[in-house]
């Protein structure tokens, strides 16, 4: 909550007042801005290498068939999510305003060049990730689970306590730099009635999940998300699917036949199993890129880094959004004010899009347990 109220801060304030910092002052920010971009781009194939790590490490202490059909169909409700938010995506983009009118000139030039080497992309990062833990838990079975602990601690930490802190410092300088070149009062004036439709999409589909979760009866499907009221309200202020996992573990025993499998289906779901994700971030980026003239393979492509991404996501505020930030760059042709406006949008929205995921997991536990247990 305190990173959505600091964010939230930083934004209005630069709204608000902005117009009386300095032009010396927004340059220099603009540079910190810059300069944190590069760090963080720098760290993440770092970071995502240690989450597959220890995030296939630790799948490994399971049965191979319930991991297996596990991470098949997690993927295949993120493919379902993704797409029908890239259908709304252009949907949007075909019948309302789009951002597509905002132009990124470089009113303000950075002050200095600062650039590191990419000796790692995320891509390799992914598998080396994934073919390293596989190899380490079969050749050094107990080191492997103490080194795969120590690397989620380390990455963790510096992620919370290094990284977090400084989105709104690396938000500020390109958010400055937006309302010098007027484009912040063109956002908040024409454009907030995307957002109204992406989070009434995405709440529209979770419903959805339950209908069909409980094979669209009406008292079954009123009851399985009454018992995830709870878990709703959490995430809405904590802003974490791992801090509500508590009352989520809660609320899907209630609406299963088999609870005891709810322990092993919940926790991996809270990281991997991102419905608000999926919409919210598709979607923007739909939308900040209508302008841009993109192929449908790049699309596709990015698509298939998101999805595989989901597996990597970092369980912290705006964690969804950090992991992805290289491959919006790569493949969506963001620029660096563009990287900064998705980051501020994703975390004003958290609350949203984490009670979507949390609601999500409760509605994918139910199915899933029906499905395994007609499978075993």
């Amino acid at each position: 909550m305190l990173q959505l109220l600091t964010l939230l801060a930083v934004i209005t304030s630069v709204v608000f007042f902005g117009h009386l910092v300095p032009i010396e002052v927004k340059t220099f920010l603009y540079s910190i801005s810059l300069s944190i971009k590069e760090i963080l781009l720098f760290i993440m194939p770092f970071v995502v290498f240690a989450l597959i790590f220890s995030s296939v490490n630790n799948l490994k202490q399971s049965a191979i068939k319930f991991i297996l059909l596990l991470i098949i169909t997690i993927f295949l409700s993120n493919l379902a999510s993704s797409l029908i938010a890239y259908s709304v995506g252009h949907f949007i983009i075909q019948n309302t305003y789009s951002i597509q009118d905002i132009t990124y000139e470089e009113t303000i030039a950075p002050l200095w060049s600062f650039k590191l080497p990419m000796l790692l992309s995320n891509f390799h990062a992914l598998a080396y990730g994934f073919v390293s833990s596989i190899a380490a838990s079969i050749l050094l079975p107990n080191r492997s689970k103490e080194l795969s602990r120590k690397m989620s601690d380390l990455t963790l930490f510096v992620l919370k306590v290094l990284l977090t802190p400084v989105i709104p410092i690396f938000v500020l300088g390109l958010v400055l730099k937006m309302q010098h070149d007027q484009v912040l009062s063109m956002i908040f004036n024409d454009y907030s009635i995307i957002f109204v439709i992406i989070t009434s999409i995405t709440y529209l589909y979770v419903f959805f999940l339950y209908g069909a979760a409980n094979s669209f009866k009406i008292t079954s499907w009123i009851a399985s998300i009454s018992n995830m009221v709870p878990a709703f309200i959490t995430a809405m202020s904590t802003m974490s699917s791992n801090a509500t996992m508590p009352l989520t573990l809660a609320g899907s025993k209630k609406n299963v036949k088999q609870p005891d499998l709810v322990s092993s289906v919940v926790p991996i779901t809270a990281s991997f199993h991102l419905v608000g994700d999926c919409f919210f971030i598709i979607i923007l980026s739909m939308v900040i890129t209508s302008g841009y003239t993109l192929s449908t393979t790049d699309y596709i492509t990015f698509l298939l880094y998101f999805l595989l991404f989901k597996f990597a996501i970092v369980a912290v505020p705006a964690g969804g959004i950090v992991v992805m930030l290289p491959i919006l760059e790569k493949y969506l042709k963001f620029s660096p004010e563009m990287l900064s406006l998705i980051t501020a949008l994703y975390v004003v929205f958290d609350p949203i899009i984490t009670s979507a995921n949390v609601m999500g997991n409760g509605a994918f536990t139910i199915m899933f347990t029906k499905l395994y247990d007609k499978l075993k």
